[in-house]
């Protein structure tokens, strides 16, 4: 099935995880981390526009700029989760965006004085407290800081999906849409390093997880892309979820970061709920899509 390229994406993801947090322990930085996956990104993508005779003029600049900026925001934020806690804890917060999501469209049905959802709102109650059962014990009190740039990475994230969905609906071409994404991450990357202290001169491991998280992040997002793209939407956002399980095995087989049960339990209740959020979500839209046809 073409929704199993998403089990692909997520241990690419994993890996990806594993050579960002190797790169950190060698001094490259979080801005320089993303500097080399975007510019990395940014030719991949330009020889596969060019392939496939895609031009990179758009009509909907604006929409572009947001999402990529925002998408840059996400994923800094990530990067440097990554690179100050556990992996597994790291990648779980940063894959909490259907639960801002889900908030989203409460609220926007709060506005527009629709009948709320309470299955969505009961299940976005259980993952938020599923953040909490997974922090509270885990980390330590000068870490909050860092899950709090790790939660800001789901947030950012979830505005960047709605922006996705949008320049979808303009019929932008999912590559135009990913050349400005890289573009942008790759100029914050380079203006980010330069202001901070400038570029580390890498030594022959930390370019070998270079290159690692350079091949291993745009391979999962193309792996990512052909799973939405051609696979059931539903299936292939909770098998995004395996990302989680892998990035933990990862985790306590190399940097022997324990699996607790508190973390364990945190993480199912996060994945349950973000699973679910998506379904009663996609659930939301067709009802209100069915609704503005009937009217």
């Amino acid at each position: 099935m073409q929704a199993l390229w998403m089990v692909v994406s997520a241990l690419l993801f994993a890996f990806y995880a594993v050579c960002v947090k190797y790169a950190s322990l060698e001094g490259i930085g979080s801005f320089e981390v993303l500097f080399y996956r975007s510019v990395f990104g940014l030719v991949l993508i330009s020889l596969l526009l060019k392939h496939r005779k895609i031009t990179i003029r758009t009509k909907h600049p604006l929409a572009h700029a947001v999402r990529a900026g925002i998408g840059t925001v996400a994923c800094i934020a990530g990067i440097y989760a990554i690179s100050k806690l556990n992996i597994g804890l790291a990648m779980t917060l940063n894959y909490t965006s259907p639960l801002f999501i889900g908030c989203f469209t409460i609220g926007a049905a709060w506005l527009a004085k629709r009948p709320v959802n309470w299955r969505l709102i009961s299940t976005l109650v259980v993952g938020f407290i599923g953040v909490v059962v997974l922090l509270s014990p885990t980390i330590a009190p000068h870490e909050y800081a860092y899950a709090g740039v790790g939660l800001s990475a789901g947030f950012c994230t979830a505005i960047a999906v709605s922006y996705v969905k949008r320049l979808a609906n303009y019929h932008e071409p999912e590559l135009r849409i990913l050349f400005y994404f890289v573009l942008i991450g790759a100029i914050a990357g380079l203006i980010g390093s330069l202001v901070q202290n400038g570029f580390t001169t890498p030594t022959w491991h930390a370019a070998l997880f270079i290159l690692g998280f350079s091949i291993f992040a745009n391979a999962a997002q193309m792996c990512l892309t052909r799973a939405f793209s051609r696979g059931n939407v539903v299936l292939s956002g909770a098998l995004q979820y395996t990302v989680i399980l892998f990035s933990t095995l990862l985790g306590e087989i190399i940097f022997d970061e324990p699996a607790t049960p508190s973390i364990i339990l945190g993480m199912l209740m996060i994945v349950f709920a973000g699973i679910a959020a998506s379904y009663f979500t996609r659930q939301e839209i067709i009802k209100n899509q069915q609704s503005r046809t009937a009217s």
